[in-house]
């Protein structure tokens, strides 16, 4: 796999107003839209909490090398398990499917890149599974993972002492896939070792939003992760706006890890950052960047840094 990609960060404005993939693009089922990128109208998904008493038991895991010397566990699951989880044949051969399924159960070269990132911004220790306690950066923050699928940015979160919360388009993924690898990897903690709390939630970001506001999480996360989130131009006006809801002012910190341009699909870094600029509630930086040498594509992690105030009050 080739290391090289981007990393990228916004923050609020001062006084504005308001398996792993190979560096291809996914394979989509054709759709036809004809919606304006930035706010167009996407069918919402009835969102919902997930609890972890529905999740499955997978018999199979794989080691994912994050460096050398953190590994995480990651549940195995094929494309004909993945279809039948589904219930459409299509999601055997495509990785994503509009309004049906967003890719949950493949892992993206952007989520590694975003926990190798995770591990230099918030020091996280080579001692992640053997130490008998933890006094990291992490520890006591609230994490929201969106689009999570595998869920390992957000389980070295947890590993490393987070409350995270982790959020998927399919419920299925939560329940056949997110569930059991955060299980896996808490096993391997030293039987003293406090376990964070995790949360589930599922749903489309046009709704996301709204749901954890009513939970009483609007503006409730220190650190939101999202990884091969912004593929497709016309969900991230939604993604950015749930970000918006979700993230605490005036610290939070908001980190996406992407390509800079999906060939194929049309959405990327350089898209979803015209639209951040053009929204004007937040600032943005690239802070890491990974070439990819077999496609000539880039990969960005860009991280939202410091908010100076919130949406409500901008």
């Amino acid at each position: 796999m080739a290391d090289n990609g981007a990393s990228f960060a916004f923050n609020f404005h001062a006084g504005a107003s308001g398996d792993s993939d190979q560096g291809t693009a996914p394979k989509r089922e054709r759709v036809s839209h004809d919606r304006a990128a930035a706010g167009a109208s996407v069918i919402a998904v009835h969102c919902a909490e997930e609890s972890i008493e529905h999740a499955s038991s997978i018999r199979e895991f794989d080691e994912v090398i994050i460096d050398d010397k953190i590994s995480l566990s990651k549940g195995r699951i094929s494309g004909s398990e993945t279809a039948e989880i589904i219930g459409d044949k299509r999601v055997h051969d495509n990785d994503l499917i509009p309004r049906l399924y967003e890719g949950g159960f493949k892992l993206w070269e952007g989520a590694l890149d975003m926990c190798r990132l995770l591990r230099q911004e918030f020091n996280i220790g080579d001692d992640l599974f053997t130490a008998p306690s933890l006094a990291g950066k992490l520890q006591g923050m609230k994490v929201l993972e969106l689009g999570c699928g595998h869920g390992l940015p957000g389980i070295l979160c947890l590993l490393a002492g987070a409350t995270v919360h982790f959020q998927d388009y399919n419920p299925q993924v939560l329940h056949e896939l997110t569930m059991p690898n955060v299980r896996a990897n808490l096993a391997r903690l030293p039987p003293a070792r406090p376990r964070p709390n995790a949360r589930y939630f599922s749903g489309d970001w046009a709704s996301t939003g709204a749901m954890l506001n009513s939970k009483g999480l609007g503006g409730h996360y220190d650190v939101i992760l999202a990884s091969e989130c912004i593929y497709c131009t016309e969900s991230q006006y939604h993604l950015l706006e749930c970000i918006k809801q979700a993230l605490q002012p005036p610290m939070g910190v908001a980190y996406v890890a992407a390509k800079v341009y999906y060939f194929g699909v049309g959405g990327g870094t350089d898209s979803f950052m015209k639209l951040v600029n053009s929204d004007g509630i937040y600032e943005s930086k690239t802070i890491k960047v990974i070439e990819e040498m077999s496609s000539g594509n880039k990969r960005e992690v860009r991280v939202g840094v410091r908010g100076v105030c919130g949406q409500n009050d901008c």
